[in-house]
């Protein structure tokens, strides 16, 4: 399994063919024209669960009333 990761947006492709890696590597990222690298992260390689979903960090600040430089969750 390969994968690629644009550096500009952060898109990441995936590949479970064999020998695609120079494919992937040599077009620009169908999101925004990027440049790609290998991705060094592995499926399930991360914790089992988050503490709190990146995605909801901005409310949970703003609802514990945190200023931008004393936030509760890390970025």
């Amino acid at each position: 399994m390969d994968a690629v990761r644009c550096t500009q947006c952060g898109g990441t492709r995936w590949s479970l063919l064999p020998g695609s890696l120079m494919h992937l590597l040599a077009e620009p990222c169908d999101l925004c024209g990027g440049v790609q690298v290998v991705e060094r992260r592995r499926p399930g390689a991360g914790p089992e669960t988050l503490d709190l979903e990146r995605r909801r960090a901005a409310m949970a600040d703003r609802i514990a009333g945190r200023a931008a430089d004393d936030r509760l969750t890390a970025r």
